[in-house]
């Protein structure tokens, strides 16, 4: 009996861990646009690794994707004010005043929310992002051009 209570907990924790897609271009391997900035979002650790954070760009319309653990995800914004707005257990807002050329990193942190993981945000400096996002999984794409 304990076995099979074990394989069933261990099946549900595999089926149910939260995967990263993107909706946007993802733009980490071509050169930033002169008219642009470079934005990434990513999350290090496996704390509330079953829960996903839904990513927008200004509204809610405008969905980036979904971020899960150990993973990123990256797009090109316009210049000037960008809000990216994550959703978890609650809405948490970062703006970001995007410079062309530029890249910003922004780490997603979990914390502990009522019912499910809240999020905080850690800006990166490009050393530190650029080392964070090789150890990350990219994204599985839903967009095509």
């Amino acid at each position: 009996m304990k076995k099979i209570i074990t394989l069933s907990i261990l099946s549900l924790l595999l089926v149910s861990c939260a995967s990263t897609k993107q909706y946007k271009k993802f733009t980490a391997t071509d050169e930033i646009p002169h008219d642009k900035a470079r934005i990434y979002l990513i999350r290090t650790g496996n704390f509330g690794g079953f829960i996903k954070f839904n990513v927008y760009q200004n509204t809610k319309e405008n969905e980036i994707g979904v971020v899960g653990p150990k993973s990123y995800l990256c797009f090109d914004a316009p210049i000037g004010e960008n809000k990216i707005i994550v959703k978890a257990e609650s809405e948490k807002i970062y703006t970001i005043n995007a410079v062309a050329g530029k890249t910003y990193y922004l780490r997603l942190v979990p914390k502990m929310g009522v019912n499910k993981a809240r999020v905080d945000f850690e800006s990166l400096n490009n050393e530190e992002g650029i080392k964070e996002t090789k150890k990350l999984k990219s994204p599985k794409m839903y967009y095509a051009e």
